[in-house]
């Protein structure tokens, strides 16, 4: 699933059809989320981009959030237009009737190194812990 991570605003934007599970258990108040990112390496470069050629496949980070559907029209198309310009190649899963536009708060996460050590971090904290 692509995501768009907003520094200012200190949210993740993802999308989802209607039709799917995820939407049921949003709408069905369940709102607490788990995502699994990792720094992938191999193929993951594209020409000229910075990011990604400086990543080293050493990491897997565990976010945990609540996630909410952006019900305010103009909002969601706001944020939809920043998740399409962050991934211009998926926009069937970003446009359309049936796409709702998905905020997610992260409150703490887990960040586990290619030797198994993993670094907790909570909002609030001033410094992550072991």
């Amino acid at each position: 699933m692509r995501f768009t991570y907003l520094p200012d605003e200190e949210t993740i934007v993802m999308s989802t059809n209607v039709k799917t599970k995820k939407y049921d258990m949003l709408e069905q108040g369940n709102t607490g989320v788990a995502l699994l990112i990792h720094d992938f390496a191999e193929g993951s470069a594209k020409d000229g981009d910075d990011v990604a050629s400086n990543l080293t496949g050493e990491y897997s980070i565990t976010l945990n959030g609540k996630c909410s559907v952006v019900r305010d029209v103009v909002l969601a198309e706001k944020y939809r237009a920043a998740h399409l310009k962050n991934n211009p190649e998926y926009p069937q899963f970003i446009a359309g009737e049936d796409i709702a536009i998905l905020l997610v708060d992260v409150v703490m996460a887990r960040i586990c190194n290619i030797n198994d050590e993993v670094i907790k971090w909570n909002v609030g904290d001033s410094s992550p812990s072991s």
